[in-house]
């Protein structure tokens, strides 16, 4: 979905955003445009004096300006009658624009101007712009990831009850923060009401392209799961009076709507709400969301850098192009800069840091020289540790669950069990998950289970004669969703905390949830990665959506696995035609017997794509614990033959920047599995 920007539609936006969050300097810009416009108008009137016709341009600026500020030689420069005329005009035009009088009357009017501001319900003269409702914690993440997009054609307007300098503040913290090079300047920050048609019709939301319906932040109560169920439906009010309020558009170009939603009842209520442009409604449950992508790094953690820079700005991203007249095998000899992944309609999806690299119209030069093995290529998914231990519970709880006996059921052969941990007073919650028919299969060999402790700060080691710990693959903190803001991580932080200080999880891989970005830094690295998971994937997720909603589909496609519901697209259908793995080597190229050496990046992608009938795509690679997504780089380098260290860095030694590469056997292969065919 591209919304093209006209010169002067991109002007008016910049103007717009200017005076609204700068008056003061776009009224003295006005006041030196009108000066500016001035001194023209009086050049042009002194090039029609006769005595003027043989003077050049630059000299009738410079004798227009002089004659605006000292017009006492007026009188001494011509003997024409139309020369004193024209002359006195300029004069006048310079006591207008010059003199003290008129810059005190037009200071009193700036002061008038910017006293007003705050009040004024002038409308907004904004185009193609992106539209938050509500404001909540995910919001400065959203703006902070805008600023590895175009930035300069986006243009962002919060309308929220919050006080404007209490988010103005809260955004330049997360800056601050992170150290950020660049800031995201092109946004208004409006007090109102999503719920009043005066304050919509002041943001310009019909002219908008997309709308961001977010959910408030948790307030302190006592039944946080009744404040929760306000929420979402406060939500669906929002919804309801946003499509009235867009039936009412003479045009037929609807915005998109993407609703924040927590929980599954409320997404169904406006997936089949009769929205006027159905295929512009895109309810978002980031409980659900976030549980698939937590149980798909619990599972392999490797990919949690990957995942997240899939759907961020930062790093390579997915872009919809037009199909061209080649399949995507020959697209991949073809493509330099950019990976083909899948069809789907009349478009093909494509991985590339710009969308300006995916290039259409080159011949297919590129001959694959290593040769095939003989029969197909067949991988296999497994795991030497196959138990994943999730410490904590939350509203994500069940999604990570049902995501997780998706998967077992996808890959038998990946001997998956679970145990969950948690404290005394949740101990019916964690039970009442083992217990559930749809997820007892988790938890029935004698692996799994569930354990419970006194505290955060109890040490565990032995459940029923057998370390808890033996064949985790994974351990995964979950924070808690329902506490005071003051308290938020505090679980998670502490469990993690008090598990290392005793070095009981040093060998294991480490997954933990924090819902405050500036607590990521708290979570060291120490031999496995510790990979935090936090609500930044959902605000880098918003991010994208904001640009293009209809990348929600493959985002749920990439993370689902088979009849699992978050598969559900826009047209509220199954589709699960792609699924993103991370596999080691030595697994993965287990009926090959030959090097596992290749002459390029590309080599590799194309070498496993044809040696697997077309059914695995190699995206990306793990080495040394390092995740890399093959893309361009910048350099001597054919594009797709580097790899690009996630995140973008602009140290070159965390580039793999030689053309081979070879793989070891405990490297991992990140690759895309396709499940249709080309």
């Amino acid at each position: 979905m591209k919304n093209k920007l006209s010169f002067f539609e991109k002007l008016k936006n910049k103007l717009t955003v200017l005076a609204e969050n700068n008056p003061s300097i776009f009224m003295f810009l006005l006041i030196l445009a009108a000066n500016i416009v001035f001194i023209a108008i009086s050049t042009v009137l002194l090039m029609f004096l006769p005595e003027n016709k043989d003077r050049g341009f630059a000299e009738m600026i410079r004798f227009a300006f002089t004659l605006m500020v000292n017009p006492s030689g007026r009188y001494q420069y011509s003997d024409y009658p139309i020369s004193l005329i024209i002359t006195t005009i300029v004069v006048l035009l310079g006591m207008i624009s010059l003199t003290g009088g008129t810059v005190g009357f037009i200071t009193s009017i700036i002061t008038s101007v910017l006293e007003k501001s705050a009040t004024t319900r002038k409308k907004l003269k904004l185009k193609n712009h992106i539209v938050i409702l509500n404001y909540n914690h995910k919001v400065p993440s959203i703006i902070y990831d805008y600023c590895f997009d175009d930035m300069k054609n986006t243009y962002i307007v919060i309308l929220s009850d919050k006080d404007k300098k209490e988010i103005s503040n809260q955004i330049d913290n997360l800056f601050s923060v992170h150290q950020a090079k660049k800031k995201f300047k092109n946004i208004i920050i409006q007090n109102g009401s999503p719920f009043s048609q005066l304050d919509l019709d002041r943001i310009a939301l019909k002219d908008s392209k997309n709308i961001l319906l977010m959910l408030e932040d948790n307030e302190e109560t006592e039944n946080s799961h009744q404040h929760s169920s306000t929420q979402n439906f406060d939500i669906f009010k929002l919804f309801m009076f946003i499509n009235s309020y867009l039936s009412k558009n003479i045009s037929d170009n609807i915005p998109c709507v993407l609703a924040e939603v927590s929980d599954d009842r409320t997404e169904n209520l406006i997936r089949e709400y009769p929205f006027k442009a159905k295929n512009n409604c895109f309810p978002v449950n980031f409980n659900e969301l976030l549980g698939k992508i937590m149980a798909v790094t619990a599972i392999m953690p490797s990919l949690c850098d990957a995942l997240l820079h899939l759907i961020s700005f930062e790093g390579v991203e997915f872009y919809l192009e037009e199909i061209p007249p080649l399949s995507i095998a020959e697209d991949l000899k073809r493509q330099t800069s950019s990976l083909p992944i899948l069809d789907t309609g009349n478009q093909r999806l494509y991985i590339s840091e710009s969308e300006n690299e995916i290039k259409t119209a080159e011949i297919c030069q590129y001959q694959l020289k290593k040769p095939l093995p003989d029969g197909k290529l067949i991988p296999c998914i497994i795991s030497d540790k196959s138990k994943i231990l999730i410490i904590g519970s939350n509203h994500k709880l069940g999604y990570i669950l049902e995501s997780l006996i998706c998967f077992k059921n996808e890959f038998p052969e990946f001997k998956l069990s679970v145990v969950l941990m948690d404290i005394v007073e949740n101990e019916e919650k964690i039970k009442k998950y083992c217990t559930a028919p749809e997820y007892r299969s988790l938890f029935d060999d004698e692996n799994g289970g569930w354990v419970i402790v006194e505290n955060v700060f109890e040490i565990f080691s032995q459940k029923n004669g057998h370390s808890v710990l033996d064949d985790v693959n994974s351990v995964l903190f979950l924070s808690d969703d329902d506490c005071r803001e003051t308290n938020i991580d505090e679980k998670p932080l502490l469990f993690w905390n008090s598990l290392k200080r005793n070095d009981i999880l040093d060998i294991h891989n480490c997954i933990v949830e924090v819902l405050d970005m500036q607590n990521e830094s708290i979570i060291e690295k120490r031999n496995h990665d510790q990979v935090v998971v936090s609500e930044r994937f959902i605000s880098c997720l918003y991010a994208q959506l904001g640009k293009d909603p209809i990348r929600l589909d493959y985002i749920k496609d990439m993370i689902t696995f088979e009849s699992d519901g978050a598969s559900r697209n826009s047209d509220n259908k199954l589709s699960n035609i792609c699924n993103v793995l991370s596999v080691k080597s030595s697994l993965f190229f287990q009926n090959y017997s030959g090097k596992l050496n290749f002459s390029s990046k590309r080599e590799l992608i194309l070498w496993v794509y044809e040696a697997t009938a077309h059914e695995y795509l190699p995206i990306g690679c793990v080495k040394n614990n390092i995740s890399y997504l093959f893309s361009r780089t910048e350099g001597n380098h054919d594009g797709l033959d580097t790899a690009v260290l996630l995140p973008k860095n602009d140290d070159s030694n965390l580039k793999i920047v030689q053309d081979e590469l070879i793989l070891e056997p405990d490297d991992e292969i990140i690759i895309m599995k396709l499940t249709n065919k080309h």
